[in-house]
């Protein structure tokens, strides 16, 4: 486990462990005159670069810039939520989910598993069943934390690994969809056109998606539903447009 940095001592982009290196110039032209109103060059910087921080949300990769990016999240949800930020504190009154949306079955796989601080058996079965290989589809063990056998297949043959691998690949499609299908339920439920609803009701979102024991992807979302009588940031990480330095 890395340990948490402070975000406030990560702004300036030396606290990041591996800054991009920007090197070019900018031009600030006038759309209407073509006047070169500022020019901006890296030659002056120090090694004549600009360093920037590389903004990765993994702990493992930056630990400065992973906590800069959580402390920044943290923020816009709980706004989203509760208000703050520009946004109305009634927003709290309106309707919100917590929907956990995990990938199907390709097999059962060992498991640890506990209930009130016991280690339970992984898979017992009375009358377990006998797959085609030969294998039986039980197990009685209780496995520790770290026991290679977690999250195998209890057949390897009977495994669906090919649909594994295609739901982890497709899963950014899958809530794309989903998205869209969410808001085409609501305007139907309502007796409203998709067009109709986006005018009344803005659905807006967080989304984490993490891996499950078993290596799938499981996606976190909180959903609430809005008015759109006013502007409402949408639950995620806002990105600013970062100008692009000639080569």
């Amino acid at each position: 486990m890395s340990t948490p940095v402070s975000a406030g001592a990560t702004r300036y982009p030396g606290g990041c462990l591996q800054p991009v290196l920007l090197r070019g110039r900018v031009d600030h032209i006038d759309g209407a005159t073509g006047e070169l109103l500022h020019r901006y060059t890296t030659v002056h910087e120090p090694g004549g670069a600009l360093p920037i921080a590389c903004k990765t949300r993994r702990a493992s990769q930056c630990p400065p810039c992973a906590e800069v990016y959580r402390a920044d999240t943290y923020q816009l949800i709980r706004a989203g939520l509760s208000g703050g930020k520009g946004i109305p504190d009634t927003v709290a009154t309106h309707p919100c989910v917590f929907t956990t949306l995990t990938a199907p079955s390709f097999g059962p796989v060992h498991v640890r598993r506990e209930k009130d601080g016991r280690v339970l058996r992984c898979r017992p079965r009375r009358h377990s069943r006998i797959c085609p290989h030969g294998r039986r589809m039980s197990c009685g063990i209780r496995h520790s934390r770290d026991d290679p056998l977690i999250s195998e297949p209890l057949c390897p043959d009977c495994y669906d690994y090919t649909g594994s691998v295609l739901f982890n690949a497709c899963a950014p499609e899958l809530w794309r969809r989903f998205a869209i299908t969410l808001r085409r339920t609501l305007a139907r439920q309502t007796g409203l056109t998709n067009k109709a609803l986006a005018a009344q009701v803005r659905v807006s979102y967080a989304k984490v998606a993490e891996y499950q024991v078993a290596w799938h992807v499981r996606a976190l979302s909180a959903a609430a539903h809005r008015r759109a009588a006013y502007p409402v940031r949408p639950l995620g990480r806002e990105r600013q447009a970062r100008p692009r330095p000639h080569s």
